[in-house]
């Protein structure tokens, strides 16, 4: 029988262990010209490490829409994007790729820790986009980027997930991501970020933040948590 230690490790998703194109963003452009019965443009956002929440409540609101009608709206915009994302994924599969050591480091930690995923996407996209790797398997829990505003108000939700699932209480939690707001939520929840250069920050802009760690890909992260950690 295998030893696992009682750590947890907190997952994100995009450009940490996969990396969709230009197409994400025009599905939620899609989305919302949809909804809202209007065009809309949503290139001035900055996406880097948002939820789902948080950038279509934004457009919602900015587009005159308030109170239970925004709330109404944004759900509407999330059923959308799930359905464009689904018809992305059967008719364009190139439209998304696996990173480097993504199945493999994410099974390691799986055989050895506790793998949980927190992540901005709403749930039913974020394991479309794990599914066509295989990585679904490694994540059975997580929180997700429709139930929180804030990264970091999705931790708790995470932790409490992971405890109820496994069934244990975690020595030790580790956030794993590749954006800024991966560390300011590790650090408002007094937990350790290791984060990869795969995304679309630079190792110059990320230091700016002050993470725990920072590695040049998930490659690394078994060295981090055996010999460091």
């Amino acid at each position: 029988m295998s030893y696992k230690k009682p750590y947890l490790i907190l997952y994100d998703i995009d450009g940490t262990l996969v990396r969709l194109d230009k197409t994400g963003r025009w599905i939620y452009q899609k989305a919302l010209c949809e909804v809202l019965g209007k065009e809309v443009s949503i290139e001035s956002i900055d996406w880097i490490g948002t939820t789902d929440i948080e950038i279509i409540h934004k457009v919602i609101e900015e587009n005159g829409f308030s109170g239970r009608d925004s709330v109404r709206k944004m759900y509407q915009v999330f059923e959308r994007i799930t359905y464009l994302f689904r018809e992305i994924i059967r008719n364009s599969p190139q439209s998304i790729t696996i990173l480097p050591f993504a199945y493999e480091t994410s099974e390691w930690t799986y055989n050895n820790y506790y793998n949980c995923l927190l992540t901005g996407n709403i749930r039913e996209v974020a394991y479309m986009k794990l599914s066509p790797f295989g990585l679904d398997k490694f994540f059975p829990v997580g929180s997700f980027g429709d139930e929180k505003k804030e990264r970091a108000k999705l931790v708790p939700i995470a932790l409490n997930r992971a405890s109820e699932y496994y069934k244990i209480s975690f020595e030790k939690v580790f956030i794993v991501g590749d954006s800024h707001r991966d560390i300011i939520a590790a650090k408002e929840n007094g937990i350790p970020s290791i984060i990869v250069t795969t995304g679309k920050m630079k190792k110059e802009e990320l230091e700016k933040y002050t993470p725990d760690y920072i590695i040049p890909s998930l490659k690394e992260l078994p060295d981090i948590l055996l010999n460091h950690c």
